[in-house]
């Protein structure tokens, strides 16, 4: 194949994969959190090996979420806090806060823990 089709091809199968890449939401625990909780264990958790965040947003997180989630429905959604990659799932529908519930895993909320007792 000469060059030219190869970099044809290389430009098809980034475009191919463009649909699918995750968007991604940062948070900062100090600046885009007005109430943090966690739970870490209920005696009828159907997951033990998760714990749950609860968070309220800001204002201007609130918006953010709510912009990246209009702008990415049904596709996947990075979200980390404080640097710590936290979970991954599809966008099915705008999430507009300002309370939100995530399934944290043990072996991240371990990591994501320290960074939230720091602010």
């Amino acid at each position: 194949m000469k060059g030219s089709g190869r970099v044809l091809l290389a430009v098809l199968a980034m475009m191919a994969a463009w649909p699918s890449m995750a968007a991604e939401i940062a948070f900062s625990s100090e600046a885009d959190f007005s109430e943090i909780s966690l739970e870490l264990k209920r005696i009828d958790d159907p997951n033990p090996h998760v714990v749950e965040l609860s968070v309220t947003l800001s204002p201007d997180a609130q918006h953010r979420l709510q912009r990246v989630t209009t702008e990415a429905i049904h596709q996947r959604l990075q979200l980390s806090i404080n640097g710590v990659q936290v979970s991954s799932a599809t966008i099915q529908s705008v999430i507009k806060g300002p309370s939100l519930r995530i399934a944290v895993p043990r072996e991240v909320a371990s990591k994501l823990l320290p960074t939230l007792l720091e602010h």
